[in-house]
């Protein structure tokens, strides 16, 4: 039987998250030679932006859709009463103002919190997805998180990228490992990919021994300093690793060549530390190399995305969120996104501060 859910989006065109996720389910996708129809039901939807190359009114109007004026009559279907069984909110693209350390306001939170508030009008608690992340800011993130916890909303978040396959196939190391140090490459313009990034070492990094602890500090460094980071002691051989296992060019002349070089570091409370470098222009992937003990070689993973329509790895990440939907169980916790956003954030204002350590209280969380 199919749930019907709301969806609540920034804007709506070719290839953006709206399309990839939405469009999947309204029409189907095939994966692995089989065709696979959505088990959701698309009640109404809300749309923020309407830019020139918009396709949610066609593609609406195409499936009998209503696209409504708010949030809250979207949640509604239009009527008086909620009985909707989730909601999905693509808080992804659209032309949205940057704040004075280059961080784009996504509407999540406000998006969030308009279905909240209806939510607790109604006194009915439903699954509530949302892409990518939680919100952008410190502030909105907290908020969310606190109002997710104490309401005990089932709530799913994350990046495609964990869930797409993987060379080799198999896991690096068993759950329940140690783990010593992570390492990956990051692309694209900064705060949009680096979130991939944090995540995919994320959703390996909190399988280790002892669970996940949370992250104390992040640090950011950019220009030589990123270089040199790169290149010292502690990161110069994973980065050799990686490097040889997706076969970069010119391991010695890589670093040199990086346009905007950029390196976080991530400081988590049980002593595992990350590192992140840009890789700008040549790293077209999210790779990234797992270290368990200090005396040993990395494991390295890489994780493949399809660079052309019809990005079948958002696929793969339906079947995840339509799953979510009809058993309120997201497939994993929520806390891993409270991370990744949180120590994104992080990150943004170390690089604003010309590389200070941001100390990261509210990122110390278990699971």
């Amino acid at each position: 039987m199919k749930k019907r859910v709301a969806a609540v989006i920034t804007e709506f065109w070719d290839i953006c998250h709206a399309d990839v996720i939405i469009t999947k389910m309204l029409e189907g996708f095939r994966l692995d030679g089989r065709l696979y129809r959505s088990t959701l039901e698309i009640a109404a939807i809300y749309v923020d932006q309407f830019p020139e190359n918009d396709l949610s009114r066609e593609l609406a109007a195409k499936h009998g859709i209503p696209i409504l004026p708010s949030i809250r009559e979207t949640l509604l279907v239009g009527s008086d009463s909620f009985d909707i069984d989730g909601i999905l909110i693509i808080g992804e693209h659209g032309d949205y103002l940057d704040n004075e350390i280059g961080q784009t306001l996504y509407p999540r939170r406000r998006f969030f919190e308009e279905c909240l508030n209806v939510m607790l009008e109604f006194d009915r608690i439903v699954p509530v997805f949302s892409d990518k992340g939680f919100a952008v800011i410190q502030e909105d993130i907290a908020w969310m998180y606190g109002q997710i916890k104490t309401r005990q909303i089932p709530f799913m978040s994350s990046s495609v990228v964990p869930y797409s396959r993987t060379r080799p196939s198999v896991e690096p190391f068993p759950a329940g490992s140690p783990l010593h140090k992570m390492f990956g490459f990051a692309y694209g313009p900064l705060e949009r990919y680096m979130y991939h990034t944090i995540e995919m070492m994320q959703s390996v990094g909190e399988r280790r021994a002892c669970g996940e602890s949370g992250i104390r500090s992040v640090r950011a460094y950019k220009g030589k300093a990123a270089i040199a980071q790169l290149l010292s002691e502690d990161w110069n051989g994973l980065y050799r690793t990686l490097g040889g296992f997706i076969n970069l060019r010119d391991l010695d002349a890589f670093p040199d060549e990086v346009i905007e070089p950029a390196f976080v570091e991530i400081y988590y409370a049980d002593g595992l530390r990350s590192g992140i470098a840009t890789s700008n222009p040549e790293v077209l992937t999210f790779a990234s190399a797992y270290q368990v003990y200090a005396h040993e070689s990395p494991i390295c993973r890489e994780f493949l995305l399809q660079g052309q329509k019809p990005y079948i790895h958002f696929g793969r990440l339906v079947l995840e969120i339509e799953k979510f939907i009809h058993t309120r169980n997201p497939p994993h916790a929520f806390e891993r996104s409270l991370l990744t956003a949180g120590a994104l954030d992080a990150c943004m204002r170390s690089l604003a501060s010309g590389g200070e350590a941001i100390d990261t209280p509210h990122l110390l969380v278990q699971y």
